[in-house]
Formats: C-alpha cells, structure tokens, sequence
C-alpha cells in the first residue's frame, strides 16, 4: 500500500507541471529555389539538378557515372501526391520494373543473360591431382 501512495503522489505531481514554454510555430509558405553543380574524379561523375515552385513542388534530377561505365540516373518529382522517382540505370543486377511509384528502366542484362556473359570469370575448382 505504501508503494501506491508513493506511486500516486508521483503521477499527481508530474501532471500538476506547469507545460513547458512552447512558442507558436510560424508557416511560411515555400520559397521557389533552383541548383546544380557537377563533379568528376577518376573514379567517375556525378552530377545534380533540383528546383521547388512556390506551390511546395520539387522536381530534380541526379546522374552518376562510374569509370567502368555503370551509370545511374534518378529523375524525381515531390509534391502534393508523394515521391515519385524514374530511374535509369544499366548496373548488373537489376531489371526494369514498376513497384509503388517508382518506374525502373535498366538496360542491364537479367541474372541468366549476366550468368552466361561471366561464365569465363568464375573460378574453377583444381583438377589436377593434389600436392601431398
């Protein structure tokens, strides 16, 4: 019985707190902007556009290139209907495909087409007979 007054003695105090100073969230309605930049390296490019409207709308676009030529471009658009994302890609393992709002383009082979391309570059087991 002790333990529940002194329990209950807790929970009056903390709700009986003053709340703390919570000031008044100021809205401001979106402010139009734009950019880009672009940047090399040996070990490839990369390279960024994106713009927002006044309407909280933001369109962009992002591409890299990698010195080996995999290259991936990501188109999107961010407005009152969510994310929605284009990308176009030519990496290994993938395949184009449409899931949620998304819209995948790979020109990338399918994993049987990438299997048999590299059917060459896979180690082999030694047949010859064993050291011993």
């Amino acid at each position: 019985m002790h333990k529940f007054v002194i329990l209950l003695a807790f929970i009056c105090v903390a709700a009986a707190q003053r709340p703390g100073f919570n000031p008044a969230q100021e809205n401001y309605p979106p402010i139009p902007y734009s950019f880009n930049y672009a940047s090399q390296d040996a070990e490839g490019s990369h390279t960024r556009e994106e713009s927002g409207d006044g309407s909280g709308r933001v369109t962009g676009r992002y591409t890299m290139t990698l010195a080996d030529g995999r290259t991936r471009t990501v188109s999107y658009t961010a407005d009152e209907n969510g994310y929605r994302a284009e990308i176009v890609t030519n990496e290994l393992g993938t395949e184009s495909k449409n899931p949620a709002d998304v819209v995948i383009q790979s020109s990338a082979p399918t994993g049987p087409e990438a299997a048999i391309a590299n059917e060459g570059n896979r180690p082999r087991a030694p047949t010859g007979p064993r050291a011993g």
